[in-house]
């Protein structure tokens, strides 16, 4: 286990100082369990400092993800941990992520076997589908929520360019994934969240960063962009005109997002 130091304190108070610790939590903030994973936020006051977390705990060896990493050639790494080096990767990519405050593993013969991440939750922030959908509505502001859709799916495509640029596909790279915020100076900053299947691509590198722009147009379906919006998204993405090859890329995206949506409606 590793945690950063200034957390220290307030995750023994909670009793998260340790692997242990971590695992036999059952404490407020209680969010879900999805298959092998459970997540908790927990918001907690100590000595006058606010402590505003989110924890999601791992259990056990997921073949399906194993055999991806392979194919990725990304190393045989536990999920908390391959969050923990993708917070990493994004920052170093100049690519805004939650906060990294612990993580830990517990591995059986290279095999995870537990592991865990906790990252600080981002004050303010909402997701960046809802936001966009509140903009929609926003008829007594229409210029100026005009002015920050087109800000913000501009940025929104240089997010994906970069992230795709350094060969790295999301894996769940919809709407929800992407929270946003105003800042101090009034300009509206991205968050991009949910990275334990992030990974660099080797083999059908083409195929994964399809997957990730269908995610996107599937989950804009109800937002109520127009054309014009996603072409701005795209001009950033494709850093100007998109070229033949890039169009076919492009076609097969909205091919696959209008496939997701069929299922979704059958």
């Amino acid at each position: 286990m590793t945690a950063a130091g200034e957390f220290a304190e307030p995750l023994a108070a909670l009793g998260l100082d340790t692997l242990e610790g971590v695992f036999d939590y059952s404490g407020a903030g209680y969010l879900r369990t999805h298959a092998n994973r459970d997540n908790f936020h927990i918001v907690f006051e100590k000595a006058g400092r606010h402590v505003d977390l989110y924890l999601k705990r791992h259990r056990g060896f997921e073949l399906k993800e194993a055999l991806k990493l392979l194919m990725a050639r990304e190393p045989m790494t536990s999920a908390g941990r391959r969050e923990w080096e993708n917070l990493l990767r994004l920052q170093r990519l100049g690519i805004q992520a939650p906060r990294r405050v612990a993580f830990g593993e517990k591995r059986l013969l290279g095999f995870e076997r537990r592991s865990f991440v906790i990252t600080e939750a981002i004050a303010s922030a909402v997701p960046l589908d809802e936001y966009l959908g509140s903009l929609q509505g926003d008829q007594a502001q229409r210029g100026a929520a005009l002015l920050v859709k087109r800000a913000l799916l501009w940025d929104l495509g240089e997010i994906v360019r970069r992230l795709h640029g350094a060969g790295l596909t999301h894996m769940d790279l919809y709407l929800s994934h992407f929270l946003v915020r105003e800042k101090a100076d009034g300009d509206m900053e991205i968050f991009l969240i949910d990275l334990q299947r992030m990974a660099r691509r080797w083999l059908f590198k083409r195929r994964w960063i399809i997957k990730d722009l269908a995610a996107l147009l599937y989950s804009a379906r109800d937002v109520g962009l127009s054309k014009t919006d996603f072409g701005r998204f795209f001009s950033a993405y494709f850093d100007g005109t998109p070229s033949r090859a890039q169009k076919r890329l492009l076609r097969a995206a909205l091919g696959r997002a209008s496939r997701m949506a069929r299922r979704r409606r059958s």
